[in-house]
C-alpha cells in the first residue's frame, strides 16, 4: 500500500513538471507561429547562369537571372513585370554602378562589358513587385503585420587581360636589343582559377596564371616561347640611345594587348657620346670663329653683351631645335615598330624645321617676331607632344631631356627679346 502511495506522488509530481515546461514553452511556440503566419511570401533572384564565369576585357558579356517566389503557396513561381535592383562592384574600381532591371515573365538577361581588367560582382539587392511591394535584403516591418524579405545570389566575371613584365634586355650590341619578357594573365591567382565547366563531359575548368600557346611580338618581331613556359623573347634593331620596345599579345578570341617598355641602349650611348662631344666642341669652335673674324676692332662689346644677344639665342635655338629631331626621328622608328607617335614624329620633324629657320634668322638678325614663334615650337614639341607621348604608354619620362630642352628654350626666347635694338638696326641697315 505504501509502495503504491509513493508511486502516485511522484507521478503527480512529474504530471506538475512537465505542466510548468509546457506553459514556460508555450509562449515562443505561439509567438513563432504568429510571426510565421503574419509573414508575407519571400521572394528568391538567383543567377541562371554559372556564378563565376571568365573572359577577355571590351568582350559583351550576357548574364541572366530568374526572380521567384519562395514562400507560402506560390513558391517556386515566376515573378513577372517586377523590378530588380543589381549592385555593380568591382575588385580594383569598388562600386561602379547599379542597374535597374525588368524581370519580364520572370528570367530576364542585360549585356555588360569592362573595358579595363577587374574582378566584377553583379549582387541582386532588391525587388519591387508588380503591386508595389518592396523586397529587400533586411526585414522591413509594414504596420506590424507583415515582414517582405528577399534572398539572392550573386554572379562573378572576371574580365581579364594579359600582364607582361620584362625579364632580360642586352644592348651589349651595337643597334640590336635582345628582349626577353613574361606574359601572365593579369588577375588570375599565382594558383590559378577553378571554374565551372561548360563542357558536359567534366565539370570543372582550370585557368592557369601562365600564358601559354599565346601570339607575342616585340617591335613587329614575333617573339619565341621559350623552354620555361610563358617566356618569350626576340631581337629587335635600334639606332638611339634610348631603346624603347612595344610588346603586343594576342590570343584567339581576346582582345590584343600593347606593353612599352624603355632603357638605354648601352652600345649605342657610347657612340653618341661621342657625337655629342664632337657636336658641342664644332659648334664651340664655330661662335669663336665668328666673333675672331667678324668682329670690328673698333667694337668694344664683350661676347655676353646685349649686341651678341640674338646670337646666342640663335645657337640655342638651333640646340633646342636638334633635340626635337631627335625625338622626330625616334619617333619615326618607333612607329614603324607599332608605337602609335605618328604625331610626335610629325612634330619633331616640323619644329626641326622651324627651330633651324629661326635660329638662322636670328644669327641675320632678321624678323624678330618669328624667331620668337620658331623658339616656342621645339618648347612645346619637346615638352609637352614628348611627355605626352611618353605617358601614353607609361614609360619613365626623360626629365633630363626635357629640363635641359627648357632651360635653353627660356634663355633664348629671354635674349631674343631683349634684342630689339639690334634686329631694329639690321632691318634699317637693309
Amino acid at each position: 500500500m505504501k509502495i503504491k502511495m509513493r508511486f502516485k506522488k511522484v507521478s503527480a509530481a512529474r504530471i506538475v513538471l512537465l505542466m510548468l515546461l509546457f506553459a514556460t514553452v508555450l509562449p515562443f511556440l505561439v509567438a513563432r507561429a504568429d510571426a510565421q503566419s503574419s509573414a508575407n511570401y519571400w521572394v528568391t533572384v538567383k543567377p541562371n547562369t554559372d556564378s563565376q564565369m571568365y573572359t577577355t576585357v571590351n568582350r559583351n558579356w550576357t548574364l541572366s537571372f530568374e526572380a521567384l517566389w519562395s514562400y507560402g503557396s506560390r513558391s517556386g513561381q515566376p515573378i513577372s513585370d517586377a523590378t530588380v535592383t543589381i549592385r555593380v562592384s568591382g575588385v580594383i574600381e569598388g562600386a561602379i554602378t547599379t542597374l535597374k532591371l525588368n524581370t519580364t515573365s520572370g528570367v530576364f538577361s542585360f549585356n555588360y562589358s569592362s573595358s579595363t581588367a577587374d574582378k566584377i560582382t553583379f549582387t541582386p539587392t532588391e525587388l519591387k513587385a508588380q503591386d508595389g511591394a518592396e523586397y529587400n535584403s533586411t526585414l522591413v516591418t509594414n504596420d506590424g503585420s507583415q515582414a517582405y524579405g528577399f534572398q539572392s545570389t550573386p554572379v562573378t566575371v572576371w574580365w581579364d587581360t594579359f600582364q607582361v613584365s620584362l625579364i632580360i634586355h642586352n644592348t651589349d650590341t651595337s643597334n640590336s636589343v635582345a628582349v626577353s619578357v613574361n606574359v601572365t594573365y593579369l588577375l588570375l591567382p599565382q594558383e590559378g582559377l577553378t571554374l565551372p565547366s561548360q563542357d558536359t563531359y567534366s565539370n570543372q575548368t582550370f585557368l592557369p596564371k601562365i600564358a601559354r600557346g599565346v601570339v607575342v611580338t616585340i617591335n613587329g618581331v614575333q617573339a619565341q616561347e621559350m623552354a620555361v613556359s610563358g617566356v618569350y623573347s626576340a631581337d629587335v634593331s635600334t639606332v638611339f640611345p634610348a631603346a624603347y620596345v612595344l610588346v603586343a599579345v594576342s590570343q584567339n578570341g581576346w582582345t590584343t594587348t600593347y606593353t612599352a617598355f624603355g632603357f638605354t641602349q648601352k652600345a649605342n650611348e657610347a657612340v653618341w657620346s661621342y657625337a655629342l662631344v664632337i657636336g658641342l666642341i664644332l659648334v664651340a669652335v664655330s661662335v669663336l670663329l665668328y666673333f675672331v673674324l667678324f668682329k670690328k676692332p673698333t667694337h668694344p662689346a664683350s661676347p655676353l653683351s646685349r649686341a651678341n644677344f640674338p646670337l646666342i639665342g640663335g645657337v640655342l635655338l638651333l640646340f633646342t631645335s636638334f633635340v626635337s629631331l631627335y625625338w622626330g626621328t625616334l619617333a619615326v622608328e618607333a612607329t614603324m615598330h607599332g608605337f602609335n607617335w605618328l604625331i610626335l614624329a610629325v612634330m619633331g620633324l616640323v619644329s626641326f624645321a622651324f627651330g633651324t629657320a629661326g635660329s638662322v634668322m636670328s644669327l641675320k638678325k632678321r624678323n624678330e617676331a618669328l624667331v620668337i614663334f620658331a623658339v616656342c615650337v621645339p618648347l612645346v614639341v619637346n615638352v609637352v607632344v614628348v611627355k605626352y607621348a611618353v605617358d601614353s604608354y607609361l614609360l619613365t619620362i626623360p626629365w633630363l631631356s626635357i629640363l635641359a630642352s627648357t632651360a635653353a628654350s627660356i634663355v633664348s626666347g629671354i635674349l631674343i627679346t631683349n634684342s630689339d635694338e639690334q634686329f631694329s638696326k639690321q632691318a634699317r641697315a637693309s
